[in-house]
């Protein structure tokens, strides 16, 4: 009776055993599981940032090239502001060349752009032939800065047509 003692203890024994390595076993499988599962998620969010920091990045480049490309811009279409009484005497010429008369020649400066831009409104009253009031349109069109028509209003008919014209310069200081 005491070798069934000794052997059911020692079933016993080993089924306690098994039961500890199973549930060692079952512990050690949830926490590889939750593990490579945190693990896997780690990396996805990982690969979202890097994307994101690439992304940022790229913006980056875009934006020290913008300050770049705004200089570029500035020298190309804007008139400097030293060069305002050349474009004026080029206007003047543009009328007289053109056959027309004016009767009313105003500028009006105002900043604009945070101080950065000079705004100059110039409102002319001119007399001409429809043909040469629309060569001095063309002309003004064709000059490379920034210099546009707000209004153009015409009346009259034949060699005899008054138009108020009002042209926006912006210039940089």
């Amino acid at each position: 009776m005491k070798k069934e003692v000794i052997i059911s203890n020692l079933i016993l024994l080993l089924l306690a055993i098994s039961l500890v390595l199973f549930l060692i076993s079952f512990i050690y499988s949830s926490v590889k599981t939750t593990s490579l599962k945190d693990l896997t998620e780690e990396k996805q969010l990982h690969e979202i940032s890097e994307k994101k920091f690439s992304a940022l990045k790229n913006n980056m480049k875009d934006w020290e090239n913008v300050e770049k490309e705004y200089a570029g811009f500035k020298d190309l279409m804007v008139l400097r502001f030293e060069d305002f009484s050349n474009f004026r005497k080029n206007l003047e010429l543009l009328i007289s060349r053109n056959s027309i008369s004016k009767t009313d020649f105003r500028i009006e400066y105002k900043k604009a752009l945070k101080n950065e831009y000079i705004k100059v409104k110039i409102s002319m009253k001119l007399t001409g032939n429809y043909g040469n009031l629309k060569k001095f349109i063309y002309e003004i069109g064709k000059i490379n800065k920034i210099a546009y028509f707000r209004s153009v209003k015409m009346i009259g008919s034949g060699s005899d047509i008054r138009g108020n014209f009002n042209i926006e310069v912006y210039l940089v200081k």
